[in-house]
């Protein structure tokens, strides 16, 4: 970022903020539009009083989309000091037509509220501040959320966030921009898109000081619940997944879930689904409900061995971690919540890993293994090569709305994916996924999908998987290529669910062979197809058991037209 010392302005339009600098007698320059500002502040003074900076100005005049989910929900932002310090309260930017009382709430990494505090006199829109009662100490280099929370699900988001800086406060390298639906807890989901929901921090430091503070850490509350933990050595099956009810508030009538918008960005974007920019965003319909009659079965026996191969379709039992591996936890060494690989050809071998996977160097292998969050092969606009198999992904105890492995560049195989909204997202080349068993999930104003390409890319392959969208209420498709993609094969798989279980309008050329099609599972009809591009034949609509075999065929699948 570029520092001057001349008044400037920051305006907010669309997802950009542009500087306007004031007509000063200083040497011109140009700043490339960003989303964030750094608040100027004054050098140190000699008593070394404390000095007070935040992400923004009350100032920042922000024009971005207003989203309306009509549910509860906390909005927030991760942050990370790097100078001891305290947090003395929280703002937010309030939505036009936003109604209702709002709290806001700092958090430490582990989910445990430190303080909190009510919002009043606010007005009808516009920034809003809060103070605590008392300033809250922090340690340096440690995250840190700040969050408010809204009982009526009315918010302004911008998507394409990467990062912002003020003073000795940096945002979260990634995933900055957090929510989560209900009462106020802890905002754990990100939308992959990168959303800014315009919450901030007001952060007490001195500069310079000879004599640092004794800061210790903040005690959390006694009144907070305990967070949820993982089972390092589970695996899943069908029911092994909590998917999360409707957010309800029983104080609040407007408590059903939201209907066509994407989740707050907070990991979805509540009018509209927040895609990464530049990349193109999917138009989708109404939220749809899956029809009542399909029900995943008990759990099923694992086959010896484990991830040995399927007889069949893929399921639960010869996906994922073998049974009876015994998995050696890694300590997260970024942002608090993942472990980031920068060593080119790294081998990850039977490890848990309570967080997700930042994959910074090419070659990268993962096997045998547990990831209770994400697999992310891209990372500062460039992406890196890996290859993943017999390994199990995402939590057993929520739905994270964002997917289980993303985005270019990468082979999975006997991958077991449980507990995401998306199952693989590829916004890049070479994609091959095949013998993988995805049980998907949403939340409300989710567009749930099994796999999706965000944008033009060439080669992928999508043979031989089970996608299960039968517990994703909020939902797109099991197979939803709509992008220009080169090279797309999809051959041999077991689809359920959806608004039209497989869409594919692709570049011309695509192959799609010897899908079966669970038969009335759909929405609107089993297919949507750029029949004219697409090498279409040997699918089939098909009933199926409790554990995936296919009990009957009904009959072929053409083409629609």
């Amino acid at each position: 970022m570029l520092a001057a010392s001349v008044p400037v302005a920051w305006i907010v339009t669309g997802d950009t903020v542009t500087v306007r600098q004031a007509a000063v007698d200083q040497p011109e320059f140009t700043e490339e539009p960003s989303e964030f500002a750094e608040e100027p502040f004054e050098e140190p003074s000699e008593d070394q009083a404390p000095r007070e900076t935040s992400f923004w100005s009350t100032t920042t005049e922000v024009n971005v989309p207003k989203h309306a989910d009509r549910a509860p929900v906390e909005l927030g932002m991760r942050f990370t000091p790097t100078e001891n310090g305290s947090v003395a309260g929280v703002r937010f930017y309030k939505a036009e037509g936003e109604k209702g009382r709002h709290v806001g709430s700092l958090w430490n990494a582990d989910g445990q509220r430190l303080a909190s505090v009510m919002f009043a006199g606010e007005s009808e829109s516009g920034w809003q501040e809060a103070r605590f009662a008392e300033p809250v100490e922090l340690q340096a280099d440690q995250v840190y959320t700040v969050s408010y929370h809204s009982r009526n699900g009315t918010y302004v988001g911008s998507r394409g966030f990467t990062s912002a800086r003020s003073g000795p406060l940096n945002t979260a390298s990634r995933n900055a921009g957090v929510f989560g639906y209900g009462d106020s807890r802890f905002p754990r989901q990100s939308n992959p898109k990168g959303y800014n929901y315009w919450v901030d921090v007001i952060f007490r430091w001195r500069d310079r000081d000879p004599n640092p503070w004794n800061t210790r850490p903040p005690r959390p509350r006694p009144s907070e619940p305990p967070i949820d933990t993982v089972d390092p050595d589970a695996t899943a099956d069908p029911d092994t997944t909590a998917i999360p009810d409707a957010p309800s508030d029983p104080t609040d009538t407007e408590s059903q879930p939201p209907t066509a918008s994407a989740e707050p960005s907070p990991s979805q974007e509540p009018d509209s689904t927040p895609t990464p920019s530049p990349t193109p965003t999917r138009s989708t319909g109404p939220t749809f409900s899956p029809r009542p009659t399909f029900s995943p079965g008990p759990t099923l026996s694992p086959i010896p061995g484990g991830g040995s191969g399927c007889a069949d379709y893929p399921t639960p039992a010869c996906t994922g971690v073998p049974p009876g591996t015994k998995l050696t936890q890694l300590q997260l060494n970024m942002d608090g919540d993942s472990v980031r690989i920068t060593k080119p050809g790294t081998v990850l071998n039977a490890v848990h890993i309570p967080g997700s996977l930042l994959i910074t160097a090419d070659n990268v292998t993962i096997t045998n293994s547990q990831i209770d969050g994400q697999i992310i092969g891209v990372y500062d606009n460039k992406r890196y090569s890996f290859t993943v198999s017999d390994s199990t992904i995402g939590p057993t105890n929520r739905c994270d709305t964002a997917p289980g492995i993303l985005d270019a560049n990468f082979t999975a195989t006997r991958v077991h994916i449980r507990g995401h909204g998306d199952g693989f997202s590829v916004s890049g080349d070479n994609v091959t996924i095949q013998d993988s068993y995805v049980l998907l999930c949403s939340n409300p104003g989710d567009h749930s999908d099994g796999i999706q390409t965000v944008g033009a890319s060439k080669n992928l392959t999508f043979h031989h998987n089970t996608v299960d969208q039968r517990k994703a209420p909020s939902h797109t498709a099991p197979v939803f290529l709509v992008d220009r993609t080169q090279g797309v094969t999809v051959t041999d798989n077991l689809l359920i669910g959806g608004t039209y279980t497989v869409q594919i309008r692709t570049a011309p050329g695509a192959v799609a062979r010897n899908n079966a099609v669970v038969a009335d599972s759909w929405n609107y009809g089993p297919a949507s197809i750029d029949c004219a591009n697409t090498d279409w034949s040997g699918n089939s609509l098909v009933t199926i058991d409790n554990n995936y075999n296919v009990t009957s065929t009904v009959g072929p699948l053409p083409c629609p037209r």
